[in-house]
């Protein structure tokens, strides 16, 4: 009686981590990117977002379209494509976390590096 109910039970622990994996690769099968272009992706938008921000609000959307445009050759990718993988990766919250977290690092670590280099004083006097 016993070993039937631990044989119904591995089965029944086998069924549900197969079905879980396999949810996951499902999901993630769906992106059309990589986590690290997802994660350069993530940083570029930030700056690009930073960068309107800090812009006039008259010149925004054409800046806007300039940005775009210069981060489709730099990602390789379209802003319909990058905004097509976010909104997938809304549907995947752990994902999205660690993608955010890795962005979040990315960052950081640009803003410590600026911070730490020297900038260049020029007298005017070659």
């Amino acid at each position: 009686m016993h070993k039937n109910i631990l044989v119904f039970c591995f089965i029944c622990l086998f069924m549900v981590y197969s079905n879980v994996s396999c949810g996951k690769k499902n999901k993630s099968s769906l992106l059309n990117m990589t986590n690290d272009e997802l994660v350069k992706a993530m940083v570029d938008m930030y700056c690009v977002n930073a960068a309107l921000n800090i812009s006039d609000t008259q010149s925004r959307d054409s800046i806007k379209q300039i940005y775009y445009a210069q981060l489709n050759q730099i990602t390789g990718k379209s802003i319909e494509d990058i905004r097509t993988d976010f909104d997938k990766l809304l549907l995947m919250p752990d994902t999205l976390v660690m993608l955010q977290n890795r962005a979040l690092d990315t960052l950081r670590l640009m803003q410590d590096r600026s911070m730490t280099m020297p900038t260049p004083v020029s007298l005017g006097i070659n």
